[in-house]
């Protein structure tokens, strides 16, 4: 079902054209009536006005990327090193000039061919050719800050050379030529079930910047033969077929890098059978509070999407190995399916925010990924990002499935090692690993903000320890290492033998806060007593916590710290505790 849902798409954009293909092109380079440089290189941008500019997308002849790797070139558009030897290696040049002598050829070729256009060609061929005019343009690209591997077109006297209709004529007649030229081999192909000819070796897809293939085997060989089938014809797919899906795959992964969907060499692709006035995977990479608040509400209403109810909607992750692709994921659901699981998941993320006590629930997939990893040079270290934690994610967003433990084990050990315990984003995964765990029960506490009737012992016992914290604060204000960053970790996972020796600092602190802020010590010996021997009914406090456990004590810490935070004398109260800075007792 995936290749045909890759045809379908390509299809409906009218991608998989054999002759010509849809690419990024940085420069125009434009020549006058007599040959020469009309000026500096033209930038050209398909998003002007935006801080981050793309290469214009434009139509070019199109030729197999493994053809053109072995000294050859593609026709009229092409890299600037291929097209005009700008090279910064020295020791590249003399290799490219083969590739730029090819580029030229296939000009002069056209010429014979096309007289209207024969003039122009045969003028940016000579400018090609001559090697003054190329230092030239080479110094104007070095000025402009070109890459090397920047695509590039041109004009001459104000023509556009990829726009002439007897070009493209002319360059579908001779591929059309070759191909007949061809043995083929017939077979059933295995995406559209029709007999007929299948291609002999499939085409290259640009996959996290290399050139790999869904479908390959090795050179002709009886070790990789069945049947006296050779290469590709192992699984025989018709040439427009394989265009099709190879062309829609390439679409669908540069949509995904532009979306900042490529985690730790896996890229994730979405798309629908038709189209939609807004994807529902768009909340996952880039959500809006008040966009997921409206999705909630009109999955709670029952409102009906209208015209989604037939349309299929598909999910699929994809990694390399060598110069192979590995499918990760497939996911095949509808459109309407996805929006309930999508309005699922942001609300069984929904925490707290401790800045302003607000309910927060839009996290981006790359923020939630971020928060399992350390940062290095201030950015999240996605190399340290366990290699399926990405598609695991995903995934569960899309088909309302659970989360695998070892994404809860992540967030919760870099939340242990994290001096910043109050990271809404990190808690807001964890709650999401709790509630679709299933080992949940029917006592342990999920909800948005702090629960004053739980009766889970771990969540208590996560309240009482940031009573503690608190308690700390009020009495000595800001110490160099506070409670929660000395002792979380033992605390979390074995809290019965940890907190004995703060038990035993208690009196000290409950007399230094009275004498601080008179009152606040007697509030916070209440609210110990309380958590106390509401954690004493439930059998005490335990030995050791389960992974599952130390989530929901990180629950009962933050949604109190929250509750505090929420409270206008308890916030004054931190403020001005915090602003004094005493010796620790």
């Amino acid at each position: 079902m995936m290749l045909q849902a890759l045809i379908a798409y390509a299809e409906r954009e009218g991608l998989g054209d054999p002759d010509f293909e849809t690419i990024g092109v940085r420069w125009l380079i434009a020549l006058d009536s007599h040959g020469n440089l009309a000026g500096d290189p033209i930038p050209l941008v398909e998003n002007p006005g935006e801080k981050k500019a793309r290469p214009k997308r434009l139509v070019r002849p199109k030729s197999d990327p493994d053809f053109v790797s072995h000294g050859r070139s593609y026709f009229l558009c092409d890299s600037l090193e291929r097209s005009t030897a700008f090279v910064e290696d020295n020791a590249k040049r003399e290799k490219r000039r083969v590739n730029q002598a090819y580029f030229v050829g296939l000009l002069v070729e056209a010429a014979k061919s096309c007289p209207a256009e024969s003039k122009r060609l045969m003028l940016l061929a000579a400018f090609l050719r001559d090697a003054a005019k190329l230092a030239g343009l080479h110094a104007k690209l070095f000025a402009a800050k070109a890459k090397t591997s920047n695509n590039a077109t041109f004009s001459v006297d104000g023509h556009r050379l990829l726009e002439s209709t007897d070009l493209k004529a002319w360059w579908r007649r001779k591929n059309q030529s070759q191909r007949d030229e061809q043995k083929p081999i017939e077979a059933v192909c295995l995406a559209t079930g029709r007999l007929g000819p299948v291609c002999r070796t499939a085409g290259f897809i640009k996959l996290l910047g290399e050139d790999t293939k869904l479908i390959s085997f090795n050179k002709e060989c009886p070790a990789f033969e069945s049947f006296g089938l050779s290469q590709a014809a192992n699984a025989p797919v018709s040439t427009g077929a394989e265009e099709s899906f190879r062309s829609a795959l390439n679409s669908l992964i540069e949509k995904s890098r532009s979306q900042g969907l490529v985690f730790n060499n896996t890229v994730h692709l979405h798309w629908t059978r038709q189209p939609t006035p807004k994807d529902p995977f768009d909340l996952l990479a880039e959500p809006d509070e008040q966009a997921v608040a409206t999705l909630i509400e009109s999955v709670k209403t029952g409102r009906k999407p209208v015209g989604f109810d037939s349309n299929l909607y598909y999910a699929l992750s994809l990694s390399t190995n060598g110069a192979r692709i590995v499918v990760r994921d497939w996911l095949e659901s509808t459109v309407p399916e996805v929006e309930r699981n999508i309005a699922s998941w942001f609300s069984d993320l929904t925490v707290i925010d401790q800045s302003d006590a607000m309910p927060r629930r839009g996290f981006s997939l790359w923020g939630l990924l971020a928060t399992l990893v350390p940062r290095k040079d201030g950015n999240p270290d996605f190399s340290k990002l366990a290699p399926q934690a990405a598609t695991e994610l995903l995934h569960s967003a899309l088909n309302g499935g659970a989360l695998p433990q070892p994404i809860l084990a992540a967030a919760i050990r870099r939340h242990q090692l994290d001096e910043n315990k109050n990271n809404p984003a990190r808690l807001a995964l964890i709650k999401a690993c709790l509630i679709r765990s299933p080992n949940r029960k029917d006592t342990d506490t999920m909800k948005d903000r702090l629960d004053p009737e739980s009766k889970d012992r771990a969540y208590l016992c996560g309240q009482l320890f940031a009573v503690i914290g608190r308690l700390q604060l009020l009495a000595l204000g800001k110490v160099g290492a506070s409670i929660a960053e000395r002792t979380y970790g033992g605390v979390a996972t074995r809290p019965a033998t940890t907190c004995g020796p703060l038990f035993t600092k208690l009196p000290a602190y409950l007399k230094k806060a009275n004498t601080r802020f008179p009152g606040s010590g007697t509030n916070k010996q209440k609210e110990l007593e309380n958590l106390s021997v509401r954690i004493e009914e439930l059998g005490g406090i335990p030995q050791t916590l389960s992974l599952e456990e130390q989530g929901r004590f990180a629950l009962g810490y933050y949604c109190q710290l929250a509750q505090y935070r929420a409270d206008r004398d308890e916030a004054k109260a931190a403020e001005a505790a915090a602003e004094v800075v005493e010796e620790s007792i």
